[in-house]
Protein backbone atom coordinates (compact mmCIF):
# COMPACT_ATOMS: atom_id res chain seq x y z
CA UNK A 1 0.00 0.00 0.00
CA UNK A 2 1.19 3.27 -0.96
CA UNK A 3 1.49 5.91 1.72
CA UNK A 4 1.65 3.54 4.64
CA UNK A 5 4.76 2.35 6.33
CA UNK A 6 5.48 -0.28 8.85
CA UNK A 7 8.48 1.62 10.13
CA UNK A 8 8.06 3.17 13.49
CA UNK A 9 8.93 6.79 13.59
CA UNK A 10 10.68 7.89 16.68
CA UNK A 11 9.92 11.34 17.85
CA UNK A 12 12.78 13.67 17.22
CA UNK A 13 14.72 14.70 20.24
CA UNK A 14 14.34 18.34 21.01
CA UNK A 15 17.39 20.21 19.90
CA UNK A 16 19.16 21.80 22.80
CA UNK A 17 20.38 25.25 22.00
CA UNK A 18 23.50 26.10 23.87
CA UNK A 19 23.85 29.65 25.05
CA UNK A 20 27.45 29.86 23.95
CA UNK A 21 27.13 33.53 23.10
CA UNK A 22 25.94 34.28 26.63
CA UNK A 23 28.76 32.24 28.11
CA UNK A 24 31.30 34.02 25.93
CA UNK A 25 29.91 37.41 26.95
CA UNK A 26 29.97 36.45 30.63
CA UNK A 27 33.58 35.24 30.35
CA UNK A 28 34.56 38.43 28.52
CA UNK A 29 32.87 40.56 31.19
CA UNK A 30 34.67 38.66 33.96
CA UNK A 31 38.01 39.05 32.18
CA UNK A 32 37.45 42.79 31.78
CA UNK A 33 36.48 43.21 35.44
CA UNK A 34 39.50 41.23 36.63
CA UNK A 35 41.91 43.14 34.37
CA UNK A 36 40.58 46.51 35.55
CA UNK A 37 40.69 45.38 39.18
CA UNK A 38 44.28 44.18 38.81
CA UNK A 39 45.24 47.47 37.21
CA UNK A 40 43.53 49.48 39.96
CA UNK A 41 44.75 47.45 42.94
CA UNK A 42 48.16 46.08 41.98
CA UNK A 43 49.94 47.93 39.18
CA UNK A 44 52.17 50.82 40.33
CA UNK A 45 52.36 52.27 36.81
CA UNK A 46 48.58 52.31 36.25
CA UNK A 47 48.58 56.10 35.79
CA UNK A 48 50.92 55.91 32.78
CA UNK A 49 49.02 52.93 31.40
CA UNK A 50 45.74 54.86 31.51
CA UNK A 51 47.40 57.95 30.04
CA UNK A 52 49.08 56.19 27.10
CA UNK A 53 47.04 53.01 26.55
CA UNK A 54 50.05 51.45 24.87
CA UNK A 55 53.32 49.70 25.67
CA UNK A 56 56.13 52.24 25.91
CA UNK A 57 59.25 50.10 26.31
CA UNK A 58 61.37 49.28 23.24
CA UNK A 59 61.79 45.65 24.34
CA UNK A 60 59.04 43.21 25.23
CA UNK A 61 58.85 41.28 28.49
CA UNK A 62 56.95 38.33 29.89
CA UNK A 63 58.43 38.70 33.36
CA UNK A 64 55.69 38.59 35.98
CA UNK A 65 55.32 40.90 38.94
CA UNK A 66 53.08 40.41 41.91
CA UNK A 67 51.28 42.72 44.29
CA UNK A 68 48.48 41.96 46.70
CA UNK A 69 46.01 39.52 45.17
CA UNK A 70 47.38 39.80 41.63
CA UNK A 71 50.21 38.64 39.41
CA UNK A 72 50.62 40.76 36.30
CA UNK A 73 52.90 41.60 33.41
CA UNK A 74 52.74 44.78 31.34
CA UNK A 75 53.92 43.74 27.88
CA UNK A 76 53.71 44.61 24.21
CA UNK A 77 50.48 42.61 23.87
CA UNK A 78 48.71 44.34 26.76
CA UNK A 79 48.23 43.49 30.43
CA UNK A 80 48.65 39.85 31.44
CA UNK A 81 47.03 39.16 34.80
CA UNK A 82 45.99 36.33 37.08
CA UNK A 83 44.85 35.87 40.65
CA UNK A 84 48.09 35.47 42.63
CA UNK A 85 46.99 32.27 44.37
CA UNK A 86 46.11 30.60 41.09
CA UNK A 87 49.27 31.92 39.43
CA UNK A 88 51.46 30.43 42.15
CA UNK A 89 49.89 27.57 44.12
CA UNK A 90 47.09 26.73 41.69
CA UNK A 91 49.36 26.28 38.69
CA UNK A 92 51.81 24.29 40.80
CA UNK A 93 49.03 21.97 42.04
CA UNK A 94 47.95 21.39 38.41
CA UNK A 95 51.52 20.45 37.46
CA UNK A 96 51.96 23.54 35.30
CA UNK A 97 54.81 26.01 35.20
CA UNK A 98 54.27 28.16 38.27
CA UNK A 99 55.49 31.25 40.07
CA UNK A 100 58.15 33.55 38.66
CA UNK A 101 58.66 31.29 35.64
CA UNK A 102 55.01 31.72 34.59
CA UNK A 103 53.55 34.70 32.75
CA UNK A 104 50.07 35.36 34.17
CA UNK A 105 47.50 33.42 32.16
CA UNK A 106 44.99 36.07 31.09
CA UNK A 107 45.49 38.96 28.68
CA UNK A 108 43.61 42.14 27.96
CA UNK A 109 45.02 43.78 24.85
CA UNK A 110 45.73 47.48 24.60
CA UNK A 111 42.77 47.90 22.24
CA UNK A 112 40.45 46.06 24.63
CA UNK A 113 41.64 48.17 27.56
CA UNK A 114 41.23 51.34 25.53
CA UNK A 115 37.64 50.38 24.70
CA UNK A 116 36.90 50.23 28.44
CA UNK A 117 38.50 53.52 29.54
CA UNK A 118 39.50 55.84 26.69
CA UNK A 119 36.26 57.83 26.54
CA UNK A 120 36.16 58.70 30.22
CA UNK A 121 36.52 62.51 30.44
CA UNK A 122 38.83 62.19 33.46
CA UNK A 123 41.42 60.59 31.20
CA UNK A 124 42.02 63.92 29.43
CA UNK A 125 42.97 65.52 32.75
CA UNK A 126 45.24 62.58 33.62
CA UNK A 127 46.94 62.83 30.21
CA UNK A 128 47.38 66.60 30.49
CA UNK A 129 49.03 66.29 33.90
CA UNK A 130 51.32 63.48 32.76
CA UNK A 131 52.36 65.39 29.63
CA UNK A 132 53.15 68.48 31.72
CA UNK A 133 55.86 66.64 33.64
CA UNK A 134 59.51 66.89 32.69
CA UNK A 135 61.42 63.68 32.05
CA UNK A 136 62.37 61.60 33.85
CA UNK A 137 58.96 61.34 35.47
CA UNK A 138 59.80 58.34 37.64
CA UNK A 139 58.37 58.81 41.08
CA UNK A 140 55.83 61.43 40.00
CA UNK A 141 53.82 58.90 37.99
CA UNK A 142 54.25 55.98 40.40
CA UNK A 143 51.37 55.17 42.73
CA UNK A 144 51.63 57.05 46.05
CA UNK A 145 51.93 54.79 49.07
CA UNK A 146 48.76 56.12 50.68
CA UNK A 147 46.71 55.17 47.61
CA UNK A 148 47.56 51.46 47.66
CA UNK A 149 44.76 49.19 48.91
CA UNK A 150 46.74 48.67 52.15
CA UNK A 151 48.21 52.09 53.07
CA UNK A 152 48.41 51.22 56.77
CA UNK A 153 50.97 48.50 56.02
CA UNK A 154 53.58 50.93 54.70
CA UNK A 155 56.21 52.58 56.84
CA UNK A 156 54.86 56.05 57.76
CA UNK A 157 58.10 57.54 56.45
CA UNK A 158 57.14 56.44 52.92
CA UNK A 159 53.85 58.32 53.17
CA UNK A 160 55.60 61.40 54.58
CA UNK A 161 58.15 61.28 51.75
CA UNK A 162 55.37 61.32 49.14
CA UNK A 163 53.64 64.24 50.86
CA UNK A 164 56.86 66.29 51.09
CA UNK A 165 57.16 66.54 47.31
CA UNK A 166 56.20 69.99 45.93
CA UNK A 167 53.99 68.30 43.29
CA UNK A 168 52.22 66.12 45.85
CA UNK A 169 48.74 67.72 45.52
CA UNK A 170 48.78 67.33 41.72
CA UNK A 171 50.19 63.80 41.89
CA UNK A 172 47.60 62.71 44.43
CA UNK A 173 44.77 64.27 42.41
CA UNK A 174 45.93 62.57 39.19
CA UNK A 175 46.14 59.21 40.95
CA UNK A 176 42.74 59.66 42.56
CA UNK A 177 41.32 60.33 39.08
CA UNK A 178 42.92 57.09 37.82
CA UNK A 179 41.51 55.06 40.71
CA UNK A 180 38.04 56.59 40.32
CA UNK A 181 38.11 56.04 36.56
CA UNK A 182 39.04 52.37 37.04
CA UNK A 183 36.44 51.86 39.78
CA UNK A 184 33.74 53.29 37.52
CA UNK A 185 34.95 51.17 34.58
CA UNK A 186 34.71 48.06 36.80
CA UNK A 187 31.14 49.00 37.76
CA UNK A 188 30.22 49.60 34.11
CA UNK A 189 31.74 46.27 33.04
CA UNK A 190 29.90 44.52 35.89
CA UNK A 191 26.55 45.71 34.59
CA UNK A 192 27.45 45.40 30.93
CA UNK A 193 26.84 49.12 30.47
CA UNK A 194 29.11 51.50 28.59
CA UNK A 195 31.60 53.34 30.76
CA UNK A 196 31.38 56.97 31.78
CA UNK A 197 31.60 59.48 28.99
CA UNK A 198 30.67 57.08 26.20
Amino acid sequence: MRGTSTRHHRPRAQATQLDLFGEVLAAERTRSIEALTCLRDAVPEALEIIATLRYRSPSDTRSPRSSGQWAYCVCRGGLCFENADDWWAGSRARGEVWGWARTPAHLITWDQLAALVQHDPRRAEICAWTESLLSPRGRLVTRPFELWPNPDQWNPGYLDSDRADPLWPQRRKAWQLVLDLLTDAIAAASTGQPGRGR
